[in-house]
């Protein structure tokens, strides 16, 4: 339907016409075919060398549909990919274990009928919903745990990060779960900063982020108030891109396990 309505990006179209064009297809749910157009619109600004302000919007629109939000991450048997409406069960398991929810997010994430909002969480652009919600999945186990990033900030190129498994988890799960996700956001997308929150009565969380990297930024009290647990206060852990490729030892972590030279 989409493609009946919306020119070939072949076609000779102005800038304008092709931003027009890409803003139908994105309204559309066409992301692929909008981000076509717009890596054909900035070409074109580019040889004409004029539109600058043009040129930052097409750039923003190219992050907010680059094909790899939509990608799965992956390295031997793990795989990280996005949610589905058939993970309303998996999602249920997780946070009706009480070890995992009081670790990775002490809220509900969705309410109501949870198939649909993972449905759409895991089509969406997560610029636009500002969420990046995975399942991890064990090629010979199915899925194992949850990982997002969530929070982002594109002004200040900041985001969130979170990983979680149900009934425990061998440490180099989660090693490798975070490894790739710091590779995502700090390398192969443009975030500068990588953040994470830390339960305060959660002291092996904080013991493996200071182990990965991440400078202790302070306690910050009571910072969120949560149904059920009142006010908590929270540890601020943050890595940014210029320590990620500063630190030896996060190096040769990432070479090591994830085989990442960065």
């Amino acid at each position: 339907m989409a493609a009946e309505q919306t020119p070939h990006p072949s076609e000779e179209l102005s800038c304008a016409d092709l931003i027009q064009t890409a803003a139908q297809c994105e309204s559309q749910g066409d992301y692929a075919h909008a981000h076509v157009l717009l890596q054909q619109c900035e070409r074109l600004l580019l040889v004409q060398g004029q539109g600058e302000r043009d040129l930052v919007r097409v750039r923003s629109g190219l992050w907010r549909l680059a094909p790899l939000w939509w990608s799965n991450l992956q390295h031997g048997d793990m795989v990280l990919r996005r949610c589905r409406a058939d993970d309303a069960d998996f999602f249920r398991h997780c946070f009706n274990d009480r070890l995992f929810a009081d670790q990775f997010n002490r809220q509900q994430p969705w309410r109501g009928d949870l198939a649909k909002a993972l449905h759409d969480s895991g089509k969406l652009p997560p610029l636009q919903t500002g969420l990046l919600m995975w399942v991890v999945e064990s090629l010979r186990h199915g899925p194992v745990g949850l990982a997002s990033l969530s929070s982002m900030d594109a002004k200040n190129m900041r985001t969130e990060l979170s990983v979680g498994f149900p009934g425990g988890t061998l440490p180099m799960q989660a090693l490798k779960t975070t490894l790739m996700m710091l590779h995502f956001a700090l390398v192969l997308m443009p975030f500068n900063k990588v953040y994470s929150y830390i339960y305060e009565d959660n002291p092996h969380a904080l013991k493996n982020i200071l182990h990965l990297g991440f400078t202790h930024e302070g306690r910050i009290r009571e910072h969120f108030h949560i149904p059920g647990h009142g006010f908590v206060s929270v540890d601020l852990l943050g890595l940014t891109r210029s320590q990620l490729h500063s630190d030896a030892h996060l190096k040769t972590l990432a070479k090591r396990v994830i085989g990442q030279q960065w």
